[in-house]
């Protein structure tokens, strides 16, 4: 405590007395109903107390500065004018000499438990451990907490609350929470165990049982144990198999150098797993593989266990890196060549059968498919562009084939509408107008990449030459018209067709006119021609033009 004895005064105990007893005797006879007389006096009286106060105040005030001042037994100099700098040079001067290890946090946190929270949410412990011996992290009270924590949890658990108490008491003073961050910050860094329950604690479960001051009796923090020099070689012979060069020679370096390449390849291999998942690009089970165990590794945050888990299956990650260095190489120098390889089989899918026939070919169509669903193709991306070189030249000839005789088919029905452009002496934008789509068709066949497409094409050639022949006597019934039936010439046309009315070609459909799926004697043989016959005959009776399809 802080005792203040003021100054010896005899004024003081009478002015008090006397301001005491009148401001009690005015209290007491002022009334509204008393005489004037007394009002007045009493009125003076109440004057003469407030005098007496502001002398009292001047007193006191002279004589707590003139006091002795006397604090945890001792009687420091004050030099202070004032009463209120005196206290707060009292008090300063008190708690300094308390709590001596105080100044030890240089930053109190405004929000403590907002603080808390940040730092055990930060998943990168080397960062982490990084700002321990930073301003923000009270440096000198890290290492304070650091220090005892060293010697009291090196073989025996301490509980939070205790350690909550001793820096709560002298010499220290500190909040509860700052030293619960201290020590949070100490835990994430990979300093300490947390045990809760029995089990380890995780930093997603801790920030209640941080928090709460009911629930530090069940938190328990127990020194990380320290990897022997032994472990830490293995381990750092299997770093530098890994990134070709060496680590730290100290434990918590070493770590922190794994840590920083294992997040590397985890950033890596993220971008690769998005292509891959696709189904179109190997390595997915490779790549889900090698990221599962990249997590559960970077999961480990103390520094013990990390270099020991390390250290238990070396093999597995040096298969590990091999796979990454393979992969690594796929997406950024073969990918390319993949894609070729991904679209070339898509091309020739169509031709499978036909491409098949040449042993040649054959075999190089079954290599290709090997290699796209090979989940490791990466030693056999050199031989796609020869294969697909060997697939493409049959393919290109299959091609070529059906294109020439799909556009001498156009050709025959070019032929057809030119004959009868002919017949009813069409002029040049008739003659355009009947040919051009059928013109297009022949270059829309030319463009086709597959038999197929070229096929499909082709199908509506018929349906275009109805088309164009139906658009040509359209014309020439209009120009007709036009001219009075006379056989002039207005649009070309004339004579030449003879007065004839065009009527729509007759398309018979000769696999419909059976009843039968199958023909299997003479007589099926007899009645389905029959039928064909009745059904031309009767187009042409009725001055149309058959076509059998």
């Amino acid at each position: 405590s802080a005792l203040i004895r003021l100054g010896d005064d005899k004024s003081l105990g009478a002015d008090l007395r006397a301001w005491l007893q009148t401001d009690k005797y005015v209290r007491l006879k002022n009334d509204a109903s008393a005489p004037p007389l007394l009002r007045r006096i009493l009125s003076d009286r109440a004057e003469e107390n407030r005098e007496r106060r502001q002398r009292l105040k001047a007193l006191l005030t002279r004589l707590l500065v003139e006091g002795d001042t006397y604090v945890l037994g001792q009687k420091p100099v004050f030099k202070a004018g004032a009463p209120i700098i005196l206290l707060d040079e009292a008090l300063a001067y008190l708690i300094a000499n308390t709590y001596t290890k105080l100044g030890y946090l240089r930053v109190l946190q405004d929000d403590p438990y907002r603080e808390i929270k940040a730092v055990l949410s930060a998943n990168d412990i080397g960062q982490q451990g990084l700002a321990l011996d930073g301003e923000e992290g009270n440096p000198q009270a890290l290492r304070e907490v650091r220090e005892y924590l060293k010697l009291a949890a090196s073989e025996t658990r301490v509980l939070l609350s205790d350690v909550v108490a001793r820096y709560r008491a002298k010499p220290y003073g500190w909040p509860e929470m700052e030293t619960v961050l201290l020590v949070a910050r100490l835990w994430m860094g990979g300093e300490l165990t947390l045990m809760l329950d029995g089990g380890a604690l995780e930093p997603k479960e801790a920030y209640d049982p941080l928090t709460k001051a009911v629930k530090h009796k069940q938190v328990s923090l127990l020194r990380r144990k320290i990897s022997d020099p032994a472990s830490v070689a293995k381990a750092r012979t299997l770093f530098k198999d890994l990134v070709s060069n060496l680590g730290r020679e100290d434990a918590d370096g070493l770590v922190a150098d794994f840590r920083q390449h294992l997040q590397d390849w985890q950033t890596q291999l993220g971008g690769y797993k998005t292509l891959a998942d696709l189904g179109k690009y190997p390595g997915k089970a490779a790549l889900a593989n090698a990221l599962g165990k990249i997590a559960k590794q970077l999961a480990i945050r103390d520094g013990f266990e990390f270099i020991e888990a390390l250290n238990q299956a070396p093999n597995d990650w040096r298969d590990i890196s091999d796979d990454i260095h393979d992969i690594g190489g796929f997406y950024t120098t073969q990918k390319p060549t993949w894609e070729k390889l991904l679209d070339a089989i898509a091309r020739f899918e169509p031709h499978v059968a036909e491409l098949s026939q040449e042993p040649a070919v054959a075999g190089a169509l079954v290599e290709l498919d090997k290699i796209r669903e090979s989940e490791a193709p990466y030693a056999r991306i050199n031989q796609i562009d020869r294969l697909v070189q060997t697939v493409e030249a049959r393919n290109a000839q299959l091609l070529a084939g059906h294109r020439a005789e799909a556009s001498g088919q156009v050709d025959k029905r070019i032929a057809v509408v030119a004959a009868e452009l002919d017949r009813v002496k069409a002029d040049d934008g008739l003659r355009n107008a009947a040919l051009l789509p059928l013109q297009k068709l022949k270059q829309k066949i030319e463009a086709q990449t597959s038999i197929p497409q070229i096929g499909h094409a082709l199908k509506g050639a018929d349906d275009l030459v109805d088309a164009a022949l139906e658009h040509i006597h359209k014309a020439i019934q209009k120009q007709q018209a036009t001219s009075g039936g006379t056989g002039g010439s207005t649009g070309g046309g004339g004579s030449g067709d003879g007065g004839k009315v065009h009527k729509p070609p007759k398309v018979i459909r000769a696999a419909e006119l059976s009843g039968k799926y199958y023909l299997e004697s003479e007589d099926d043989v007899e009645t389905y021609l029959a039928l064909l016959r009745k059904e031309l005959l009767a187009a042409i009776q009725a001055g149309q033009k058959a076509r059998i399809q």
